[in-house]
């Protein structure tokens, strides 16, 4: 049951969004502070090129859900827009989001391979506070175990699932947070010793898919179904093989460079 933290007029601040707002907001922040410190960077071009990343997302994110649930919002369309009925499958705006990236980075003249590498320091901060929102919310949770006596206590915790219903779980959003905060410290190494310039990000998007992928079998939480799999499933493993790809393929490029 997602929690309302305020609450004025005809606006409502739940702690899902709560936490997704201000994640996105620190992330914006972040890439500021990169842009300012990058002798091609030009700190209002590269918010600009951030900021329609941010919109494009929110858009993909939450169409991709809808696609995925169409027949319930056939019946009822006006909910579509409406962020209290459902939430957003974030694969849809990791795609779009990228692809707005793309375009407006080339329109701001903004080295996209740079800007990449600044979102690679602020992706592990929007995947923490996604499933810190989602924690706070109640989605994404895991299976029921028996008892807590019977786990170690860093696996699982008495949680809500989505309509409030508190068990003993398997605490998947605390391994998703565990997550994030790996591939947090394996971007600021990387940026700190100056490795794999303009991929850093697809390998991190790679590890994400990866790791999803590992967490959506315990997790129980209910999820559109694609091939007998869980679709979320199915859009980690395209994350984890497309970003490889496009890794693979910038860092091949970039050695032959350096031969030349």
């Amino acid at each position: 049951m997602d929690t309302v933290i305020w609450h004025g007029g005809p606006l409502t601040l739940r702690a899902y969004n709560a936490w997704l707002l201000g994640g996105a907001l620190i992330a914006l922040l972040g890439i500021g502070w990169r842009a300012s410190r990058c002798p091609a960077g030009h700190v209002r071009a590269w918010l600009d090129v951030s900021l329609a990343t941010g919109l494009a997302g929110l858009l993909g994110a939450r169409g991709l859900y809808v696609i995925l649930r169409w027949e319930q919002f056939r019946a009822a369309p006006d909910h579509i827009a409406r962020l209290s009925f459902g939430g957003m499958a974030w694969h849809g705006g990791v795609a779009l989001g990228l692809l707005a990236a793309l375009l407006i980075a080339r329109w701001r003249r903004v080295p996209f391979r740079a800007w990449t590498d600044a979102a690679a320091l602020a992706w592990p901060l929007l995947l923490a506070t996604a499933w810190a929102a989602c924690r706070a919310a109640g989605c994404a949770y895991g299976y029921e175990v028996g008892t807590l006596a019977d786990w170690p206590s860093w696996l699982v915790e008495e949680l809500p699932d989505a309509y409030g219903f508190v068990a003993p779980r398997l605490d998947v959003q605390a391994g998703g947070v565990a997550l994030a905060a790996l591939l947090g410290l394996l971007a600021v190494v990387l940026t700190w010793c100056g490795w794999l310039p303009g991929v850093r990000l697809w390998l991190l998007l790679a590890l994400t898919g990866l790791g999803q992928a590992l967490l959506s079998f315990v997790r129980a939480d209910d999820a559109p179904v694609l091939l007998h799999h869980r679709a979320d499933r199915l859009f980690d493993l395209a994350l984890l093989g497309v970003s490889t790809g496009i890794g693979c393929a910038l860092w091949l490029a970039g050695r032959r460079r350096s031969m030349l």
